[in-house]
């Protein structure tokens, strides 16, 4: 079935109503035609009858008629091909946010975390009340046992001429002629070190003779630094000394270190001097 639209449709109805205009003019002619020939004329003859003539100028075309009724509607077309994938929209806003969820099934344990910071310590308790003295009964006295002779370790040196150190922290050598005791032999003349046997308690003392130059001695057990004796003076002989009490144990050293490499330990009479001695025996 052809489909029409309003356009097409209003233009065959004028052609309809102009086809029709005619057709009723041709018949309003022919009518008249007729008559006049059956009908005599008031004349005393009758005459040939005349051709027919041209036709008239066409009228002007009527309105509109009525529209009809809507017709019955047609069959469904022929699906088209699909068209192209539109242009990607913009972003839309943010929707509401949602309600809290239910509260889900507990998780297992996690692991145990690393053990914190101890603590400030609480305060003291109440000290509580004395006990009762047992009771019980008085020991059997013990067999006497053999006393112990207290061992001995004691060295005194002294040097006959003056030393200047060849390197910065070089230890201070005494001269083997010149050590006046040495109980135990646990002093090393050459090296200058002593060398504990005994364990125990030891007082060590030193003195250094300088003149005209800056000294500086320490007193050392193995590597670490004790005490020092210091002097800057470039004009005077002077003596400078000092002294410690040290806890030995067997292997340990006792020596003077000197930091000055260049500098001149002056000694013409025996004046630098290195001693010690053990006080308790532990």
């Amino acid at each position: 079935m052809l489909m029409f639209d309003s356009s097409h449709t209003g233009l065959c109805i004028q052609l309809l109503v102009f086809a029709t205009s005619m057709a009723v003019l041709e018949s309003t002619i022919t009518n008249d035609q007729t008559q006049s020939t059956q009908q005599p004329c008031n004349s005393c003859c009758t005459g040939a009858t005349g051709s027919q003539g041209a036709p008239g100028i066409p009228g002007v075309p009527g309105t509109n008629g009525i529209p009809g009724n809507v017709g019955p509607r047609g069959e469904t077309g022929v699906r088209g091909d699909s068209g192209l994938p539109g242009e990607k929209g913009e972003v839309g806003e943010p929707g509401l946010k949602g309600a809290i969820g239910a509260v889900g099934i507990r998780g297992p344990p996690g692991k145990v975390g690393p053990a914190g910071i101890d603590g400030t310590p609480g305060i003291p308790g109440v000290k509580g009340q004395k006990g009762i003295t047992g009771q019980g009964m008085k020991g059997i006295k013990g067999q006497k046992g053999e006393s112990r002779q207290n061992r001995l370790s004691a060295f005194s040196a002294a040097r006959r001429s003056s030393f200047t150190p060849s390197s910065n922290g070089q230890a201070l050598p005494f001269d083997a002629g010149t050590v006046h005791t040495n109980v135990g032999d646990d002093f090393n003349a050459a090296s200058g070190r002593f060398t504990c046997e005994i364990p125990g308690i030891y007082l060590f003392t030193y003195s250094i003779m300088t003149y005209r130059d800056n000294i500086l001695v320490h007193l050392m057990k193995n590597d670490v630094y004790i005490n020092a004796v210091f002097r800057h003076d470039e004009n005077l002989l002077d003596m400078i000394s000092n002294t410690a009490v040290l806890q030995l144990a067997v292997g340990d050293e006792v020596w003077l270190r000197c930091r000055d490499s260049g500098s001149v330990i002056y000694n013409d009479n025996l004046f630098t001097t290195f001693s010690g001695v053990i006080l308790h025996e532990i």
